[in-house]
């Protein structure tokens, strides 16, 4: 037991701007019972509000308001609102009950401003709000507990659920403080966990990048090691051939002079074949006229030939077509004839079977109907015998009741009927109180719930409206994201295309392509004019085609592409004069001046029409008119095809009299040679790489348009998105408004609701009892009037009953028998029923189906008949016209004759392309030896270039790799050293290092730090868990602690209730029992309340009254208050549901434990009001502002004992 001078006493409560009270307000308190008093909505429970936020309140919900900022004064018509509001409660520490503060005096305050600033005081000195809380909880005071008892709060008690019950006992024994601190261990080694985790984490990532570390570091050392002696060999190597380059070129210099000579010499050979090809191909041209007039005859006679043939050909063809057409139909109508004659019988029989079963159905319906009617007829037979037989079973047990009653309480009716009729009363009086209070909770809860329709139809539009907004928000987001990816994937295309761009423009301004000769003199013409003014510049750089046509072009072109184009022979002379001074090699040259052109025939211009002909040769380059000659020469009298298997057909036709080149490079020549097959794909292609060229720099034009334009969509969708992100927010905060009131009125309306249903369950209580007491009262009057019947006359009766009960019985079981027959009747016929229109719904889609096909049969029936028609009158037609195409022995024999001519002129043309051939295979044996010898010669120069450059490569390797000239070399200089075994180590080192992959030059530096930094991280971990077993095992002792002081306080206010329970009661019997069967965690076992009010049977208390109720909930208040003295305590209006008797009961037990609390109670009750030692009156003079009036009852009443007072 607490006593009295361990206890704190609140002094004052000051309220500044708190809610009505807008002016500072103190209200001193002394010891014992001080009541507050005042009519409905001037601000009593404000008080009560004022202390619960002190108390650390955090929900404006249970402060009555819908934002924190409610608390603060709110202004009135004649008053502004203030800007802060402030609260202190000062307590006497005269006992030191807070040890760690030393002043006599304590006071804790709260302030709050609009800004939403809230601070802690104690003593004036800023706190924090956990430990202002945390004091509280030393001394057994809580928001929670039953320190603060307010309007509602004794039903929430009540009917809340055990685990939530019991936060209201821990908080009695002073448990909150082991509470907090239990949950902030459990917290600290939540997070312990955590970091445990990610501690785990690294150390898993650390050691998995060790290993393959450790293998980069061994790599690292092997390489530096082989790196270097490789410098040491490649310095030597340097060295030896610095000093040896001049002796290896001379020799190669020497081979040069006497090659030079033997080109000339071949060059004079080649020049007198190529006159002598020269005079041939006049012949051949001469010939190819006159064959060229013969072939044109020829094609002309043969084309209208063949045109004949072919006409008769196609007739006949078309002429079996129609003829299988007219079978096809004639087959076609015979089987839809056949089909709608099977569709009408299959719709006959199934209308007539749709029909029977409709029929059946109708019966169904009315035998259903009959039945049902009977059915019910006999639930209500069955239902009158029952109410009957059971009304009977009552009455035998009530006479045998009577029996033993008449025998044993004869003499005490008149008392029992005097008791009862005083009962009849009372319950009369708790019914209509009952009523009324049910009539006034449903005002109330219509209200609630009109305006949470309201509010419901509000946020539900504001909902849609936010969900709208958020995905547009979302869209936008997923928009500007999409654009963004855009804009990287452009920016990286465009980066490949400028990339590519540069290659291209490398590879043109390096001659990349052609052979080295034409190479070097194309470079040496762009730095020296001299030689640049004699040449125009190669082939295919002067003639452009489009992409599709460009593999056709350069193979119709051949070896020409490498050739480079002068303006005259003169200056061709002039670079070949200069090759032969400079070395230079052979390169080919067009004149344009001297180049013939050469016309193409008109066999070619009419091979256009050709099937697979895409066009001339000469037609399908771009080039300027210049060079007309250049290009006529070299393409003229070429056809360009689409493939190879047309190109045949037409050399066929024409009689090889033109050349011939497909789009894949394949070729017919005018010998009827055909060159062709696979090709490698080179990206070099010389025609190609302008195209490239001029195709890169427009797309990236396109692509800087494309990437600024997708800039400007994005800053576009960024700032559409960030103003639906703006809209989304401030829907949001509305909607949180809309739904925080929704959640308010919903609780409001689930409490409304039980104390609904409780009302009503406690009428339907009442009027039972009124109906069961009259029911008795008038049992008794009976047995009063008739209590000189006798005990057989009773018996008779009774008899009577049990044999009128017999008769019932078995006419409700036929009856039952019946109804049983009838019902599975009707069951079958419901199935038949359902099967029967299932049957009737397949018929009907059957019947709708065949007869859609068969329209579309007679529909396709007309239409076969009218083809058929007018394919046997084309077929009239055809036959007619196949006589009138047959080829007449005249056309076949002015053919024959022109045919004998090409060929005598075709032999001699071969005759002379023989001798060409035989001049050919000459020269191009002499081309082989001349470009043997000139391959040779540019060896030569070749390996004296490679001298220079793998000097210079070596140079510039010792300088990148090593920072070395040669003078840094010759320190490194071996006397005894062998180039040859030098290089044999080298390549080895180099297969060494080039084996030992990418190399981490910083890898041994990386392990020893990261193998440090595990060393370091498990050292860590270890220290973490050793850290969480000791938060574990204080855990454990603060739940061991917790678990006993619960315990034991628990099961002192449980023997406490079971006495405040009988006292205040008058009898009956309570307890608090501890719930441990479906909790796992014994410290949230719930807390269960049985309660029995005198007169009554053990049951739960929901079924309790709502005076009952709060009586209990109060009982429960004092238990607690005896094992442990609180403070003080506030109770508002708690005896609101007590009748006058009880509240006098409630106010005597008040008054006899504010010996050990000091209570502060908001009533309305004068019972109360009469323990009162100090009394505060709450007004409001001025409309919305509160005022206190203070009155010491006791000064009072000794006043007017004294006669002083009137």
């Amino acid at each position: 037991m607490y006593h009295k001078e361990y206890i704190l006493d609140l002094k004052e409560i000051q309220l500044i701007g708190f809610k009505s009270f807008a002016d500072k307000t103190a209200i001193r308190f002394d010891q014992g019972v001080t009541c507050i008093v005042g009519p409905n909505g001037c601000g009593k429970s404000n008080i009560a509000d004022a202390v619960r936020w002190v108390l650390g309140e955090k929900s404006a919900k249970n402060l009555r308001g819908s934002n924190m900022q409610d608390v603060i004064f709110g202004g009135t018509v004649d008053r502004k609102p203030q800007s802060y509001c402030e609260v202190s409660l000062v307590f006497d520490n005269t006992n030191h009950i807070f040890p760690e503060i030393e002043e006599d005096e304590v006071s804790m305050t709260r302030r709050l401003d609009r800004k939403g600033d809230s601070k802690y005081l104690i003593n004036g000195q800023v706190s924090r709000q956990k430990d202002l809380v945390a004091l509280f909880h030393t001394i057994g005071l809580g928001k929670e507990g039953y320190s603060i008892i307010g309007q509602g709060q004794v039903e929430q008690i009540m009917n809340a659920p055990p685990e939530r019950r019991r936060v209201i006992f821990e908080e009695a024994l002073g448990l909150l403080n082991y509470k907090n601190r239990k949950e902030e261990i459990e917290r600290k080694i939540e997070d312990a966990n955590e970091n445990l985790y990610i501690y785990r984490q690294r150390i898993d990532e650390v050691e998995r990048r060790l290993g393959p570390l450790s293998k980069q570091a061994e790599a690292a050392r092997e390489y530096n090691e082989y790196n270097e002696s490789l410098k040491i060999n490649e310095a030597n190597t340097y060295i030896y051939r610095y000093e040896n380059a001049e002796n290896e070129k001379s020799k190669f210099k020497k081979d040069i002079t006497s090659i030079s000579d033997k080109i000339i010499s071949l060059n004079t050979q080649i020049e007198r074949i190529n006159r002598r090809m020269e005079e041939n191909r006049e012949k051949i041209n001469q010939a190819d006229i006159t064959l060229t007039d013969l072939n044109d005859r020829r094609v002309e006679l043969s084309v209208g030939n063949e045109r004949k043939d072919g006409e008769l050909k196609l007739v006949r063809e078309r002429i079996k077509t129609y003829r299988s057409q007219i079978v096809a139909a004639a087959e076609m109508l015979l089987a839809s004839k056949t089909r709608i004659g099977e569709i009408d019988d299959e719709t006959a029989l199934t209308t007539r079977k749709n029909s029977e079963a409709t029929k059946r159905v109708s019966e169904i319906e009315t035998q259903t109907e009959v039945l049902r009617a009977a059915v019910m007829a006999l639930d209500k037979k069955i239902e009158v015998f029952e109410k009957l037989s059971d009304e009977n079973r009552l009455s035998q047990l009530s006479s045998a009741d009577e029996i033993a009653e008449m025998k044993k309480n004869l003499g005490t009716l008149a008392a029992r009927m005097e008791a009862t009729k005083d009962r009849i009363e009372e319950l009369s009086a708790a019914l209509k109180k009952a009523e009324d209070r049910k009539e006034r909770l449903e005002d109330e809860l219509g209200s609630v719930r009109k305006d949470m329709k309201n509010l419901r139809s509000l946020s539900s539009s504001g909902m849609r409206e936010f969900e709208e907004k958020q995905e547009e928000a979302r869209e936008m987001q997923l928009a500007v994201n999409d654009l963004n990816q855009d804009l990287f994937n452009s920016n990286g295309q465009l980066a490949s295309l400028r990339e590519n761009l540069e290659m291209y423009i490398s590879l043109k301004n390096r001659f990349e392509g052609y052979k080295e000769s034409v190479r070097r003199l194309l470079s040496v013409a762009k730095t020296n004019s001299d030689v640049g003014r004699h040449l125009k510049g190669a082939l295919a750089d002067i003639v452009s085609t489009d992409q599709r046509y460009e593999k056709a072009i350069e193979t119709a072109f051949g070896g020409a592409m490498q050739n480079v184009v002068t303006p005259s022979a003169d200056d061709a002379r002039y670079l070949i004069e200069y090759l032969k001074r400079t070395n230079g090699g052979i390169v080919t040259f067009l004149p344009v001046s001297s180049m013939r052109p050469r016309p193409d025939s008109r066999e070619i211009q009419r091979a256009l029409d050709e099937r697979g002909a895409m066009g001339l040769a000469t037609q399908l380059v771009k080039y300027d008119d210049y060079y007309y000659n250049v290009i006529s020469n070299l393409l003229g009298n070429t056809l360009i095809c689409d493939n190879i298997a047309n190109a045949t057909t037409i050399a066929k036709k024409y009689g090889n009299l033109f050349k011939i080149v497909t789009l894949d490079g394949d070729t017919v020549s005018t010998s009827g040679a055909m060159t062709g097959g696979s090709t490698r794909r080179d990206s070099g292609s010389l025609l190609s790489n302008e195209r490239k060229i001029q195709e890169c720099q427009e797309n990236i034009a396109r692509k800087q348009k494309y990437i600024e334009k997708l800039k400007v969509m994005i800053a576009q969708h960024e700032r559409e998105r960030q103003e639906a992100e703006d809209a989304v927010e401030a829907l949001r905060e509305k909607y949180q408004g809309a739904t925080s009131e929704i959640a308010g009125l919903t609780q409001r309306e689930t409490a409304l609701t039980q104390q609904l249903a409780e009302a009503e369950a406690d009428i339907v209580t009442y009027r039972e009892a009124l109906n069961e007491l009259k029911r008795k009262l008038q049992e008794l009057k009976s047995e009063e009037e008739n209590s000189a019947l006798s005990e057989e006359q009773i018996a008779s009766r009774r008899m009577d009953a049990e044999k009128q009960m017999e008769n019932q019985r078995s006419q409700c079981d036929s009856f039952k028998e019946e109804r049983t027959e009838k019902s599975e009747l009707l069951r079958q016929l419901e199935i038949e029923y359902a099967a029967l229109n299932a049957d009737i719904k397949k018929q009907h889609e059957t019947i709708e189906r065949i007869t859609a096909e068969k329209e579309e049969l007679v529909k396709q029936i007309l239409e076969m008949e009218k083809e058929k028609e007018e394919a046997q009158i084309k077929l009239d037609g055809l036959e007619a016209e196949e006589a009138e195409k047959e080829l007449t022995e005249e056309e076949k024999a002015a053919v024959q004759e022109i045919m004998d001519q090409i060929a005598a002129l075709s032999k001699e043309k071969e005759e002379i392309n023989a001798t060409q051939v035989a001049l050919d295979e000459e020269k191009t044996q002499l081309q082989e030896t001349l470009t043997k010898s000139s391959d040779k010669r540019y060896k030569c120069e070749l390996e004296i270039s490679k001298i220079d450059t793998n000097l210079e490569n070596i140079r510039l390797r010792m300088e990148e790799a090593y920072n070395l000239d040669y003078e840094g070399c010759l320190a490194f200089r071996k006397e005894a050293f062998n180039v040859e075994e030098a290089a044999t180590l080298i390549t080895a080192l180099k297969r060494k290092i080039t084996m030992l992959g990418a190399v981490n030059p910083n890898a041994v530096e990386e392990y020893e730090y990261e193998k440090t930094h595990c060393d370091e991280m498990t050292t860590q971990r270890e220290d973490l868990q050793k850290a969480i077993d000791d938060l574990q095992a204080a855990l454990d002792e603060i739940r061991g602690e917790m678990l006993r002081i619960f315990n034991e306080g628990f099961e002192q206010i449980n023997e406490n209730f079971k006495v405040t329970f009988k006292e205040l009661f008058g009898g009956g019997k309570a307890e608090l029992q501890i719930d441990y069967e479906e909790v796992e965690d014994p410290l949230n076992a719930g807390v269960e309340i049985v309660a029995c009010p005198p007169g009554k049977k053990l049951t739960k208390i929901s079924l309790l009254s709502g005076g009952e109720r709060a009586l209990t909930a109060i009982a429960i208040l004092f238990a607690i208050l005896k094992a442990r003295p609180m403070p003080f305590c506030i109770l508002d209006e708690i005896e609101a549901a007590l009748d006058d008797a009880n509240v006098d009961r409630f106010a005597s037990y008040l008054k006899r434990f504010a010996e050990e609390t000091q209570f502060i109670v908001i009533t309305h009750r004068k019972p109360t009001m009469n323990q009162a030692d100090t009394l505060f009156g709450v007004t409001m003079q001025e409309k919305g502002v509160s005022k206190i009036v203070s009155v010491k009852l006791a000064e009072v009443e000794s006043k007017l004992g004294a006669g002083t007072v009137e």
